[in-house]
């Protein structure tokens, strides 16, 4: 086995990242995490790999499980109910055995487009999704210091993301600010990010799982006028009944409040508040809002 690189950190924990609704026909933006030992994932491929083989399948995306029969998803089109409910309740119970924290947050774009201005986009978030990511590593923040988590976190993103350049810029912006900041905080280094294939490292399907149930939940509750509290399908319940899991799904008002906030930061300060600091983005605000 060949040795560890010299200065190349070593990473207890690995925070598999994904996204939902990032598409242009999507009216909601979600970003989407699970973070696990090394030794966890490690046994959550094991098992993963077991119900890929007993049920007939290789790779598990959301999209293609809850399609209609007739859009022909192989082999997901050809089981039955039964089947399903069998498959997905497997595989839900191996993330909520392995995993030790997830992390979600939905994003409407119509109000985020409404009342996002050009400063921000340039120096915070280009779009839905980074504000997104941006807000979880937040809350990530908030549990590692909650817990007294010091060491470096690999981050590892889907391959395939739409938004792969952005994403790698977060790390190089933020970096720029301090490093020894950046790392307490995030537990990011900048060998610590990486882009892999969802069919070889098996946690991305995992937070496909998540991300996908956190738009969906979305779309059936505060899109609707619906509180987001609202008990949702079986599927999305199965999920929530881990402990270790904090979504948040932004109203109309909370991102209102989020850039007129900015704003009045720049106006009192003479900066922009993600200027020489780490703009901390709260997610997860407890009264329910709405969305219009």
């Amino acid at each position: 086995m060949p040795s560890q690189p010299i200065n190349q950190p070593e990473f207890d924990l690995e925070v598999a990242f994904d996204d939902s609704g990032t598409d242009a026909n999507s009216p909601v933006a979600v970003a989407a995490c699970y973070i696990a030992s090394k030794e966890q994932w490690r046994e959550f491929a094991r098992n993963w790999d077991e119900v890929t083989k007993a049920e007939g399948f290789e790779v598990f995306h959301m999209s293609d499980f809850i399609a209609k029969k007739e859009a022909g998803r192989k082999p997901f089109c050809d089981w039955d109910n039964p089947k399903k409910d069998r498959v997905y309740g497997k595989l839900a119970s191996i993330i909520n055995t392995r995993i030790s924290r997830g992390f979600a947050v939905a994003v409407p774009k119509a109000p985020f487009d409404r009342y996002v201005f050009q400063e921000f986009r340039d120096g915070y978030a280009a779009d839905h999704y980074i504000f997104a990511i941006r807000t979880i590593l937040s809350s990530i923040s908030d549990w590692r210091q909650q817990y007294e988590i010091r060491g470096p976190m690999q981050y590892v993103f889907d391959r395939g993301s739409l938004n792969e350049k952005r994403i790698e810029q977060i790390w190089k912006e933020d970096s720029k600010n301090s490093s020894a900041l950046v790392e307490r905080r995030f537990g990011m280094v900048p060998e610590g990010i990486m882009f892999q294939d969802d069919a070889f490292f098996k946690p991305l399907q995992a937070a496909d799982i998540l991300g996908w149930q956190v738009q969906n939940h979305m779309r059936r509750t505060s899109l609707i006028g619906r509180p987001t509290s609202t008990r949702g399908h079986p599927g999305h319940e199965v999920l929530w009944g881990n402990l270790s899991l904090t979504v948040g799904y932004y109203s109309t008002e909370q991102l209102e409040e989020s850039f007129r906030g900015a704003k009045a930061y720049r106006e009192k300060e003479g900066k922009w508040p993600w200027e020489n600091n780490l703009f901390r983005e709260r997610m997860l605000r407890r009264e329910e809002g709405r969305v219009y």
